[in-house]
């Protein structure tokens, strides 16, 4: 059995400090260990130096400071392995569900949103924070982990700003353009002359750059895709084209009110009473549709129409302020007052001349304000065309008498 002298010992203690082992008790467990296994097995003193180079080589993979660091994120970073776990779960995960989710919301298949809303979360409230976090215990460089937390942070900010978009939840806009512009003109900027000064990653800072560039940009060409001219001009005009429509009828069901009015009858009085109360029911809706859009008081949206509008692919005002209200301006509201009218002509002797009002194949919930305005424009047309056809015959009958 080989005796180890204190000067050998001494070798090695200094030598494991050299390579990176600065905790005593690690440094200590090392040397016993060492110190064990050349008693243990060296046969020639001559071979010292030899035989220990090729003991601490089996202490480690590439140097010794790798125990040093391992036994640093046990002591410091209890839960460090558990979450290296989690991100690449969690990663897994939400890459699945965005691929399913983009799958099924293109084919309109049921489960869309559940999928993308869970994708979406996992993603930007797990996956990119755990992210941050492990990148500020791996990276030494405190330059390169403000950096990267930044990049990665607004990343976070971009994936719940699209979730809010997906959810129809206030303050989605102001999340992802912001992020968008944070990301644009601030982290890119920081890490393309960080890394451009460095021979070393000149070259991957120029693609890379070249490459956030290009996303932001498409991002952001997509994020604010509005509807072209020409579309937006012939929904105008149709709109023009249904107010005149409705103007003409007005006039006529007037005209045909002056010329029966003295031998009018109770009967009239109903349907004339029914029909105005749809009618103002659907003005009071479009004008706090409008006024909810633009941000102005009902009094002022009163009399505008669809051309007025300054947002008229708004889905959240349709959300919050019809299909999910409650009340008279509600969509369910709405319904109401439809059943009430066709209950109220259903009562008169007209069958061949009125008809009631159809909405359930209509598409008045989860869509855009413009297509709602538009839909009720519609039936404000019908329900006076009831009236004028029922304003004729009654003026027919009178004639007769």
């Amino acid at each position: 059995m080989y005796s180890i002298t204190d000067d050998e010992i001494d070798f090695i203690l200094g030598d494991i400090e050299k390579r990176g082992i600065v905790t005593e008790d690690v440094k200590y467990n090392i040397l016993d260990h060492v110190c064990c296994i050349i008693e243990m097995e060296l046969k020639d003193k001559k071979n010292f130096n030899k035989f220990y180079e090729d003991t601490i080589a089996q202490f480690y993979h590439k140097e010794l400071r790798e125990i040093e660091d391992e036994t640093r994120d046990l002591v410091t970073f209890k839960y460090y392995y558990a979450m290296k776990r989690t991100v690449k779960i969690t990663g897994l995960v939400s890459v699945i569900l965005i691929l399913f989710g983009s799958l099924f919301k293109a084919q309109h298949w049921p489960g869309a949103g559940v999928l993308l809303l869970g994708s979406l979360a996992v993603f930007g409230l797990i996956f990119i924070p755990l992210n941050i976090i492990l990148k500020f215990r791996d990276d030494k460089s405190k330059q390169n982990r403000s950096i990267v937390a930044l990049g990665l942070s607004q990343a976070m900010f971009m994936t719940i700003g699209i979730l809010f978009k997906v959810m129809h939840w206030p303050g989605a806009n102001i999340l992802i353009i912001s992020s968008l512009a944070i990301f644009t003109f601030v982290f890119i900027p920081i890490y393309f002359f960080s890394r451009y000064r460095n021979p070393e990653t000149k070259f991957n800072a120029i693609i890379h750059s070249t490459f956030m560039i290009a996303a932001a940009g498409l991002l952001f060409s997509l994020i604010n895709l509005k509807t072209s001219h020409n579309v937006t001009a012939s929904v105008e005009s149709m709109d023009l084209f249904q107010d005149s429509n409705l103007e003409q009828l007005k006039e006529n069901n007037a005209a045909l009110y002056a010329e029966i009015s003295h031998d009018s009858s109770k009967e009239l009085e109903k349907f004339q009473e029914i029909t105005a109360q749809l009618l103002k029911r659907m003005r009071d809706i479009k004008a706090n549709l409008i006024a909810q859009s633009n941000k102005i008081p009902i009094e002022k949206a009163e009399n505008m129409t669809l051309a007025d509008v300054q947002h008229p692919n708004d889905m959240r005002v349709i959300h919050e302020h019809f299909e999910e209200a409650k009340g008279e301006l509600s969509y369910d509201g709405f319904k109401e007052a439809v059943q009430q009218y066709n209950d109220g002509i259903s009562d008169f002797d007209a069958a061949n001349v009125i008809r009631p009002v159809d909405i359930e194949e209509l598409q008045m919930t989860h869509t855009m304000l413009s297509v709602v305005l538009n839909e009720l424009v519609d039936i404000e047309i019908q329900v006076l065309a009831n009236e004028n056809s029922y304003l004729s015959l009654s003026k027919g009958l009178v004639a007769k008498n």
